[in-house]
C-alpha cells in the first residue's frame, strides 16, 4: 500500500513538473514573440520608414489590420491543439461576407440581425465539417481542402462573380468606429493593471528560481508595461480604440479563459495529447471535435463581419491565403502541429508579429512578393526553433 501511494505521488509530481515546464515554455515563447515584435517596430521606425511606424495613427491602423488574422488564428489554434485543421477559413469568410451583403441589400436587415446571420452561417459550415470528420472519418485536411474549393465557388455563384457593396450605416460602424480617446486610455489601464501587477509580483517574489526564469520575468514585466503604456498613448492620441481591436481583445480574453479554466479546454488539450487515452477516461472525443469546428465556424463568421464592415463590400475572391496566414500565426505563436500544445495569447502575438512585418514592409515600399517571402521565412524559423527546443527538452 505504501509503495502504491509513493508511486502515485511520484506520478503527480512528474505531471506537475511537466505542466510547469509547459507553462514556462509558453511564457518564454510569448516573451520572445513580443520582444521580436518590438525589435521589428524599432528597426522599421528608425531605419526603413523614417519614423512612420511608431506613430499613434499607424499603431491604431496596425491593430485593425491584424484583427481578422488573429480571430481566425485563435480558432485555428484550438483546432490544431486537438490535431485538426481548417484550410477553408478564407472561403468560408468570403461566402459569409457575400451572404451578409446579399441579405442586407435584398431584405434590409438591421446590423444586429446581420451579425447573427453571419455567426449562424459560419456555425452551420463548421457543424458540417465536424459531422463529416467524426461520422465519415474523413481527415479534416481533406474535408476543408474540398471546402476551400466548393465554398469559394458558392461565394462566386451567389453574386455572379460581382462585388456586392452598400451595407447599412449601423453595420458599417461596427469596424469603422472607435471608443472615445479618454475612455480608451482608461479601459486599457483598467485591463493592464492586474496583468502588469501580476507580472511584477512574480518578478519580485522570492524563492528558488533559475537565473533564466528571473530574467524572463523581468523582461515580461517590462514588455507588458511598455505595451500597456504604448497602447494607451496611441489610442488616446488617435481617435480612440477601434471597435475591431476591442472586439478582438474581448474574444481573446474569453477564449483564453475557456481553454485554461474549463473542462472543455482541458478536454481539448487531452484529445490533442492522446485521443485514445482521452476516450478511455470518458471524454467524448467526437463531441469535442464537432464543437471545435463549430467554434471555428463562428469565429470565421465573426471575422467576416469585421472584414465586410471594414471594406463596406464583399469581394468573393477575398482571403485566398487567409487560412494559411492563420495557421502561420498559430504556429509562430507556439502551437504544435501534432496537437496537445498551444495558447490563445500566443496566436494573437503571432498574428501581431506577422502584421507588424507586413505593415513595416508596406511602409518601406517593399513589393508584396517580398512580404510573402518574409512571412514564409519567419514561419520556417519559428518551427525550427520550436523543434530544436523540444529535442533539447527530451534529452534532459
Amino acid at each position: 500500500m505504501t509503495d502504491l501511494t509513493q508511486s502515485t505521488q511520484d506520478v503527480r509530481a512528474k505531471d506537475m513538473r511537466r505542466t510547469s515546464l509547459a507553462s514556462s515554455r509558453r511564457d518564454l515563447r510569448l516573451v520572445l514573440l513580443l520582444g521580436v515584435t518590438v525589435v521589428v517596430w524599432l528597426a522599421f521606425h528608425f531605419i526603413f520608414t523614417d519614423g512612420f511606424v511608431l506613430t499613434p495613427r499607424n499603431l491604431s491602423t496596425l491593430s485593425v489590420q491584424m484583427t481578422v488574422t488573429a480571430i481566425l488564428a485563435m480558432g485555428m489554434t484550438m483546432l490544431l491543439i486537438a490535431r485538426e485543421i481548417d484550410l477553408s477559413a478564407g472561403a468560408v469568410m468570403a461566402l459569409v461576407m457575400v451572404l451578409v451583403f446579399q441579405f442586407q441589400i435584398t431584405l434590409g436587415l438591421s446590423a444586429t440581425s446581420t451579425v447573427l446571420l453571419a455567426l449562424a452561417a459560419g456555425a452551420v459550415v463548421g457543424l458540417l465539417h465536424g459531422a463529416l470528420r467524426v461520422w465519415l472519418l474523413i481527415p479534416s485536411f481533406i474535408i476543408t481542402l474540398a471546402g476551400f474549393s466548393w465554398l469559394r465557388g458558392v461565394a462566386y455563384i451567389i453574386p455572379d462573380g460581382q462585388t456586392l457593396a452598400g451595407a447599412s450605416d449601423g453595420f458599417y460602424r461596427i469596424s469603422n468606429s472607435e471608443v472615445p480617446p479618454i475612455a480608451s486610455a482608461a479601459l486599457i489601464v483598467l485591463v493592464a493593471v492586474p496583468l502588469v501587477g501580476r507580472a511584477g509580483f512574480r518578478m519580485l517574489s522570492t524563492g528558488e528560481k533559475p537565473t533564466l526564469t528571473r530574467v524572463m520575468e523581468v523582461i515580461q514585466f517590462a514588455l507588458l508595461l511598455a505595451f500597456a503604456l504604448g497602447a494607451a498613448w496611441a489610442f488616446y492620441n488617435h481617435r480612440g480604440l477601434p471597435y475591431p481591436t476591442l472586439l478582438l481583445g474581448v474574444l481573446a480574453f474569453g477564449l483564453h479563459w475557456l481553454m485554461q479554466n474549463t473542462d472543455f479546454g482541458r478536454h481539448v488539450y487531452a484529445v490533442g495529447g492522446n485521443p485514445e487515452a482521452a476516450k478511455r477516461v470518458g471524454i467524448n472525443v467526437r463531441l469535442i471535435v464537432v464543437l471545435l469546428f463549430v467554434f471555428m465556424g463562428i469565429l470565421t463568421g465573426f471575422a467576416a463581419v469585421v472584414q465586410a464592415s471594414l471594406l463596406d463590400a464583399a469581394p468573393p475572391g477575398i482571403g485566398e491565403l487567409l487560412a494559411l496566414n492563420a495557421i502561420s500565426a498559430a504556429i509562430i505563436g507556439g502551437t504544435n502541429l501534432f496537437g496537445g500544445q498551444g495558447s490563445i495569447p500566443g496566436a494573437v502575438a503571432g498574428a501581431l508579429l506577422m502584421a507588424s512585418i507586413s505593415n513595416g514592409l508596406s511602409l518601406a515600399g517593399v513589393n508584396t512578393f517580398y512580404q510573402m517571402v518574409a512571412t514564409g521565412l519567419i514561419l520556417l524559423a519559428a518551427v525550427g526553433v520550436d523543434s530544436f527546443t523540444r529535442r533539447h527538452e527530451m534529452r534532459m
